[in-house]
C-alpha cells in the first residue's frame, strides 16, 4: 500500500491516509489549520467502507455526521465537491472563522486534483 500524503497549501494541511479504525477502514482526509493555539485538526473526512463519516475540530468539539450512501452513494466525490465548494464554511463550521477567512481557495482547488491521485494510490 502506498505511504500517506501531507500537502500544505492554501493555509492549511491535507494529511490524506489510508485508515483501520474499530473494524472499518478506507480512505481519510484530515485538515490542519493553524490557530492561536498552534496547528490543530478543524476537519476530517473518514471515507470508510461501512460507516462513512465526517466531524467537525475531531479533537475538541467532535461534530460527528454520518453520511448515508443511500443519499451519498459515492462518499468520497462528496467529500471532493466539500472541499472544492464549502470547505470555507466548513472551517467556520468547526469553530474556526479566523482561520477560514484566511485560506486561499485557488490555491487549494488548484491542488485538488492531487489530493485525489493521492486518496486512489492509498486505496489501491
Amino acid at each position: 500500500m502506498a505511504q500517506d500524503v501531507t500537502l500544505d497549501v492554501g493555509g492549511l494541511e491535507f494529511r490524506i491516509e489510508y485508515r483501520n479504525f474499530g473494524g472499518d477502514r478506507g480512505p481519510a482526509i484530515r485538515v490542519f489549520g493553524g490557530t492561536e493555539g498552534g496547528p490543530k485538526q478543524v476537519l476530517r473526512f473518514d471515507c470508510f467502507d461501512n460507516d462513512p463519516h465526517y466531524h467537525y475540530d475531531p479533537d475538541g468539539m467532535n461534530g460527528f455526521h454520518h453520511l448515508d450512501r443511500e443519499v451519498v452513494p459515492d462518499v468520497f466525490a462528496w467529500t471532493v465537491a466539500q472541499l472544492r465548494l464549502n470547505l470555507k464554511q466548513m472551517v467556520k463550521t468547526a469553530g474556526y472563522p479566523a482561520l477560514a477567512e484566511t485560506l486561499d481557495e485557488g490555491a487549494i482547488g488548484a491542488k485538488m486534483d492531487e489530493i485525489c491521485d493521492a486518496v486512489t494510490r492509498l486505496s489501491q
